[in-house]
């Protein structure tokens, strides 16, 4: 008996020491369609948003349309207030009475078209928080390291690109999408052992089986192509291409019916793997739709119409696991947990070693 605990002891050693740096987040993108806000929001949408983010229990959320219907002088600062204020009063997934810089951050992109702007709150401080500008109409693009244990920090991006058909939104949408890849392109220097995402509502889909808003490859006015989805992946993103309860990829228009959806606006985008940064695992990619479960299989609690009562855009829903970059002196690498020190190799040796004992 004594051998068997022995034996035991050492295996679960080294799967301890096997999976120490490697984290799981939950990471949530949505437009929430001015439900929470400092100029006239939508509140009645956000008992329905509280909700869906409590099942969900996210601990890294980037939020577009943060914000209200009236157009005034815009002030971040009381747009963050007012998004700590819901935070306080409804997210009960991160504790009795939570608390800001504690319990969670938040920081609301300086930067707005007047009435809305994006977000991002996370259970973990930030290193670094600020925001760009990514071109009109008065388009931010937020951009955090997040303090994530056992990681080398994962860096997030928050962006809303400019909406409509014409020439002058898609110019405007293409110049968005150009000028987050510049800046993706660069934090990845100056952050070479991070892993990072992209949330956002990028307001087009190239996908192949789905119709876009203005032809893919086609010339805008001043000469350039038009292809902002492909632009932004060209920052090395990889695309997890979540899908809802019945296999559907589409996040726009939530309405009364499922037919009514009609376009992929909302995207989670992971960084690549590649040596020296630490890597992304997607273990799950999901679509929150409450219209799109199969039948009997919502959610216990949730009606088929609490997603439509939320906000006309789907929320996107993404569990990985990131397992750490770790540097050698040698200037190599291995990451974690992947078994590359001596430490755990004799750990695991000791374990096999004492079970082929047990074994004779």
């Amino acid at each position: 008996m004594k051998g068997i605990r022995r034996t035991a002891l050492m295996l679960g050693l080294g799967l301890c020491l096997a999976a120490a740096d490697a984290t799981e987040l939950r990471i949530l993108s949505w437009n929430i369609a001015r439900a929470v806000g400092a100029n006239d929001p939508r509140s009645a949408q956000a008992p329905y948003v509280a909700k869906t983010i409590n099942y969900l229990r996210p601990d890294i959320i980037l939020l577009q349309e943060v914000g209200g219907d009236t157009r005034t002088s815009w002030n971040a600062l009381a747009q963050e207030n007012a998004l700590d204020q819901f935070v306080r009063d409804n997210l009960s997934y991160l504790g009795t009475n939570p608390q800001r810089n504690r319990d969670y951050y938040l920081y609301v992109n300086r930067l707005g078209d007047g009435w809305v702007s994006n977000a991002i709150i996370s259970r973990y401080p930030f290193r670094t928080i600020t925001d760009v500008s990514i071109g009109a109409p008065g388009r931010g693009l937020t951009i955090g390291l997040i303090d994530v244990p056992g990681t080398n920090g994962v860096g997030v991006f928050g962006a809303h690109f400019d909406s409509g058909g014409d020439d002058g939104s898609s110019a405007r949408r293409q110049t968005n999408a150009e000028n987050t890849r510049n800046q993706v392109r660069n934090w990845r220097v100056r952050n070479p052992r991070s892993a990072y995402l992209l949330g956002g509502d990028l307001n087009e889909n190239e996908d192949p089986d789905l119709t876009p808003v203005r032809p893919i490859n086609s010339p805008l006015p001043d000469g350039r192509l038009y292809a902002p989805i492909s632009t932004v992946m060209s920052a090395r993103f990889r695309d997890p291409m979540p899908v809802d309860g019945l296999g559907g990829k589409r996040t726009w228009r939530v309405v009364d019916t499922n037919s009514a959806l009609r376009n992929r606006y909302d995207y989670l985008l992971v960084s690549p793997t590649e040596l020296g940064r630490d890597r992304v695992n997607v273990l799950q990619a999901t679509i929150f739709n409450t219209r799109r479960f199969p039948s009997g299989q919502l959610p216990l609690g949730f009606a088929i119409t609490d997603s439509q009562n939320a906000s006309d855009h789907a929320a996107i829903f993404l569990r990985v696991r990131i397992d750490m970059w770790r540097s050698t002196p040698g200037g190599g690498g291995h990451w974690v947990p992947e078994p590359g020190t001596l430490l755990m190799v004799v750990v695991f040796l000791g374990g096999a070693v004492g079970y082929a004992r047990r074994r004779r």
